[in-house]
């Protein structure tokens, strides 16, 4: 792809399509590892409380039962933030890249 003006807007409007189509994604990602995490955290409380033991004990069965709940959830949402990330970042330097020609003219 030639850098100039033109295809530099081009692909800023793809990227901002992208974005566009992507914040849904993101938001459904967003809600349900929020939803999982305040789960496993109840879900560790009430392993945490019926444990017996030491504090450290009850707290490593309750780790040891709980502490991958949530995981798949929290895996898409990180993966889906960092999409978004990645596609920002392009829009920047795609941002500077046609301020850089706006000064040369």
């Amino acid at each position: 792809m030639t850098l100039n003006p033109h295809s530099i807007a081009e692909r800023l409007d793809e990227i901002d399509r992208d974005i566009a189509q992507r914040i849904p994604e993101v938001e459904d990602a967003a809600r349900a590892w929020f939803v999982a995490k305040r789960d496993r955290e109840r879900e560790h409380a009430l392993a945490f409380l019926q444990a017996e033991g030491t504090v450290a004990e009850r707290k490593a069965i309750a780790d040891r039962d709980h502490g991958t709940d949530g995981a798949e959830e929290e895996a898409e949402y990180e993966a889906q933030r960092a999409a978004l990330r990645a596609l920002e970042t392009r829009g920047a330097i795609g941002m500077a890249l046609l301020k850089s020609y706006g000064r040369q003219s």
